[in-house]
């Protein structure tokens, strides 16, 4: 295998990887624009979700200060 296939073989797996994560975006976006269509379980797990995640860089700053 030479440089130029590797290269190609790398370059594809960066574009499956950032088509994945565009999708993956993309349908949270999605969910979060109709926020009050979800059922009450959705609108809880998106909630407790988004304040761990909220949490978890607070105290990553915090332990860096």
């Amino acid at each position: 295998m030479d440089l130029n296939q590797l290269n190609l073989r790398l370059n594809q797996k960066l574009n499956q990887f950032s088509r994945k994560i565009n999708n993956f975006f993309s349908f949270v976006a999605y969910k979060l624009k109709n926020f009050k269509n979800l059922t009450v379980g959705e609108q809880v797990s998106f909630s407790g979700i988004g304040l761990g995640l909220i949490l978890m860089l607070v105290s990553l700053v915090l332990f860096i200060i």
